[in-house]
């Protein structure tokens, strides 16, 4: 995979922008590049989905939102009520975080119970599962996955990129994929920030990426916020 191409890349990339200052324009500038540089789908807080889907009508890019970060305490009803909200305002895809403090209680069945709940919720559409690996070792990220993978989510994230979440590396993306077994796909998101970044990510396993640095990553120009 090391020689994809540029348009190849962009395939696989999840354009965001879910910094809690952005603005209508900006939702449509991202939305924008979207079209303009072949990204897979936009990333963006729930309130902006009505935007993006006036906006890219009759488009191939996914409207994607996120939820339930940095903190994944919300009540599992929060949750589910949240699910069902972006998918009435036209979220083709969600990625959300679940209850680490559960977790971390060693409350599994609580832990897989609520995540099962929401991708229940979704009616079908994509899930992904932010797992904030940054604050798991080893061991906890194996069981995490597990458990997530187990509760039917479409996609095992090694991160929502914010706050204790940590970067994509080589070494978490491989886990994920050896733990996904082909039963369900990658996210890589967090620290990805060129080209390279991404060609590395995309070779160890990630089906896909999620960056705030997506047009830079394609054209080696451009801005990116700090985050995600």
């Amino acid at each position: 995979m090391s020689g994809m191409s540029v348009q190849e890349v962009a395939a696989k990339i999840q354009h965001t922008l879910v910094t809690p200052d952005a603005s209508e324009e900006d939702i449509k500038r991202v939305c924008r590049e979207c079209l303009t540089y072949g990204f897979d789908g936009v990333m963006i807080q729930p309130a902006w989905i009505p935007l993006a889907k006036q906006l890219l009508k009759g488009s191939k890019v996914k409207i994607c939102t996120a939820f339930g970060y940095p903190m994944g305490g919300a009540t599992t009803f929060t949750k589910v009520a949240e699910t069902r909200d972006v998918i009435a305002a036209g979220a083709d895809q969600i990625d959300f975080m679940p209850n680490f403090g559960w977790f971390k209680s060693r409350r599994y069945e609580d832990f897989k119970g609520e995540i099962a709940a929401v991708v229940k919720a979704a009616e079908g559409r994509v899930v992904k599962i932010m797992l904030e690996f940054g604050m798991l070792n080893e061991e906890e990220k194996e069981l995490a996955a597990t458990l997530a993978k187990e509760a039917g989510v479409t996609y095992l994230k090694n991160s929502s990129g914010w706050g204790q979440g940590g970067h994509a590396t080589v070494e978490d993306i491989r886990l994920l994929k050896r733990i996904a077994n082909g039963e369900v796909l990658v996210k890589a998101s967090g620290g990805i920030r060129t080209f390279e970044d991404a060609v590395k990510i995309l070779s160890a396993g990630a089906d896909m990426i999620g960056t705030s640095g997506s047009v830079k990553i394609v054209t080696g120009m451009g801005e990116e916020s700090t985050v995600y």
